[in-house]
């Protein structure tokens, strides 16, 4: 594990000005331990993962995602939880995932494998009177449904999507909570053990040496009876980066103002909307805009069997006008997950790993727990492309169906914490004219997890 100088100078600077805050600006100095509580634990998950047929936009037209694949996945992790006091805890994780493809292009990643900190950070609670929390360092943030927040770490799949930051929480009067982010990811992980040099903040398939970095602010508030809301201001900056053509793309600073509201009745009769506006421009003096909208409305049933739930709803995010000098296709930040379809968002794959962009989809869902700790999740969409950019004469980019079984095999089997559970996924596509292709894309998976 190499931790650099400067990283190392910044890292005990922070933790020395958050300690000094609590000294000095609390009601009640922090106070640590005589002897500090120790907790622990890990997880193992098994995955196996099979896809065909998945179009993209490519050269020549009417490529499909890399042809048939067909690999297994071993995740392992262990973490640990240092509690100095009520108020100030160190918490870490490493993370080691080794793949074999039995089909595909990538290449395999052999046991052992590299092991890298997916999380190293210090918490310092209630300074200021209770009011503010502060977390520094290596840290998992996802804030609302994930549109914009989430993933750090998009390239290396979901192996870990960590963010390195610092998030202030201040705690306001009216059940209303106020975030200051700030975010540094860098292309490559500093704190690895055996380090394989991976690239996980690029846009292709070669190393892009793309640091991701900003922040900003977001405001949650509980207070109204059925109607909390969030607000929120994010920029974003992407540096210069080398495509796989060795060619240098430039670099993109993005500002994003947005709201989210979820109203809720006491007759199950819920809704999430959520609108955002982006601006900004890149170093070559092309301006960007774009914008974001995610609705849906959902009815829970608690008084029929299986609880279901069904709900409609629509995903709409702008893309680029061929006929005008601006870049209007939304960025979604650090969001470059699957979303919706974990078939999907690898047809983004020649445009820039997991970028969605350009896509209104319509689509109605259904929530069942057909019987104990299980649950079923169903989905119909139909996707377009607002802006007809793909190889084909259209803008229908197809159809997609998706249906996960989530279940749980067994609680403290061995501990008092443990759990085995695991899901079912299936997916297809059948692409619309937006392709040159119409062979029905399908991505299945299993997976069991062990977490103790």
């Amino acid at each position: 594990m190499i931790i650099t100088t400067p990283n190392r100078k910044l890292l005990l600077s922070f933790i020395g000005f958050l300690l000094l805050i609590g000294w000095t600006a609390n009601s009640e100095p922090l106070s640590l331990r005589t002897e500090a509580e120790f907790k622990w634990g890990g997880d193992i998950r098994l995955r196996q993962v099979a896809f065909d047929h998945i179009p993209i936009i490519a050269d020549p037209p009417g490529v499909t995602r890399g042809g048939q694949n067909h690999f297994s996945r071993i995740l392992t992790r262990i973490w640990g939880r240092l509690d100095l006091s009520e108020q100030v805890t160190v918490y870490s994780r490493i993370v080691n995932e080794w793949r074999h493809y039995g089909k595909g292009s990538d290449p395999n990643w052999d046991w052992p494998d590299e092991a890298v900190v997916d999380a190293l950070y210090l918490d310092v609670n209630g300074l200021l009177d209770g009011r503010l929390d502060a977390r520094l360092g290596r840290q998992d943030l996802i804030y609302g449904t994930g549109k914009l927040i989430l993933e750090g770490t998009p390239k290396d799949g979901s192996r870990s999507l960590y963010h390195d930051a610092i998030r202030l929480r201040l705690h306001a009067p009216a059940a209303t909570t106020v975030d200051l982010l700030g975010i540094y990811n860098q292309p490559e992980n500093q704190l690895a053990i055996g380090s394989e040099k991976r690239d996980l903040t690029g846009k292709d398939t070669a190393f892009n040496d793309m640091t991701e970095s900003g922040g900003g602010v977001y405001l949650a508030n509980r207070h109204l009876t059925g109607l909390p809301f969030e607000a929120y201001y994010l920029y974003k900056r992407e540096s210069s980066w080398i495509d796989r053509h060795g060619t240098n793309q430039p670099g993109r600073n993005v500002h994003t103002v947005g709201t989210r509201w979820m109203p809720e009745t006491e007759f199950g009769l819920s809704a999430n909307i959520e609108v955002a506006r982006q601006f900004g421009e890149t170093s070559a003096d092309v301006d960007l805009k774009g914008w974001m909208a995610d609705v849906v409305v959902r009815q829970q049933v608690d008084q029929w069997p299986g609880k279901p739930s069904l709900g409609a709803g629509v995903y709409h995010i702008s893309g680029d006008k061929a006929d005008t000098e601006r870049d209007e296709g939304w960025n979604p930040l650090w969001a470059r997950w699957p979303q919706y379809s974990e078939l999907y968002v690898y047809a983004f794959d020649a445009e820039a790993a997991g970028r969605w962009s350009n896509v209104t989809m319509p689509y109605v869902a259904l929530r069942l727990h057909p019987f104990g700790d299980t649950r079923l999740n169903v989905m119909v969409a139909q996707l377009r492309a607002p802006e007809r950019t793909g190889p084909g004469s259209g803008r229908e980019r197809g159809w997609l169906g998706t249906a996960r079984y989530d279940f749980t095999l067994g609680n403290r089997w061995l501990t008092d914490k443990d759990r085995l559970f695991g899901h079912l996924l299936l997916e297809v596509l059948k692409p619309g004219d937006y392709y040159n292709v119409d062979r029905t894309a399908y991505f299945a998976r299993w997976e069991l997890s062990y977490a103790f």
